[in-house]
């Protein structure tokens, strides 16, 4: 009987090979991506959207999408990388589409740190900013971000409690996330100048 000469493979290798017959067409390699990522595309889209049917449904365009588009997949990121800015993309549309909000909404304030998190390559440095501007915050501005992204009280419940009116409330939040933006900025630009001396 006839042994095969079989060398180690590195496994990694086996999915590029399969992500780029995949890219060229291939169904089946193509199908074996999606099985392999599909999971992790659910999982993004259902922790940023409250009804699941809505993430099941979203991540199946994304690999619809994701197959019709495969000639931009240009591999210089990793296929789980474009998978999820392709679910990010889609996710935004979804959420301008169907769930037209003020701005202050929590799932488009979600959106957009996920964005500038993922630019970041989750830099520790930009999450510590994030922290100590978010405690040099005071008095009213402090209490309504807390009750509306930490305890995730939304816009008309606050409307309530508060007796202040709803496009009053999302104003106030978007001019606090803009403070919160331009002291983060800050907070990294001093420690690159601390930095470089």
């Amino acid at each position: 009987m006839k042994q095969e000469n079989r060398t180690a493979r590195d496994p990694r290798q086996d999915g590029e090979e399969i992500v780029g017959l995949a890219m060229k067409g291939d169904l089946k390699a193509f199908e074996e991506v999606v099985k392999r990522h599909q999971a992790g595309v659910r999982g993004f889209l259902a922790a940023r959207l409250s009804r699941k049917e809505e993430a099941e449904d979203l991540a199946q365009e994304v690999f619809v999408t994701a197959f019709r588009k495969r000639g931009t997949f240009s591999g210089e990121v990793n296929i789980e990388a474009w998978f999820r800015g392709i679910a990010r993309n889609l996710l935004m549309n979804h959420v301008r589409k169907f769930r037209a909000q003020p701005i202050g909404g929590s799932e488009e304030l979600q959106i957009l740190i996920d964005r500038e998190f993922d630019a970041e390559q989750n830099d520790g440095e930009t999450l510590d900013a994030l922290r100590e501007c978010l405690t040099e915050l005071k008095g009213a501005a402090r209490e309504l971000i807390t009750q509306r992204y930490f305890e995730g009280v939304s816009v008309r419940d606050l409307e309530s409690k508060t007796g202040r009116g709803y496009s009053a409330l999302t104003m106030q939040l978007h001019r606090i996330r803009t403070v919160l933006a331009e002291c983060i900025e800050s907070k990294l630009g001093d420690s690159l100048n601390s930095g470089a001396k």
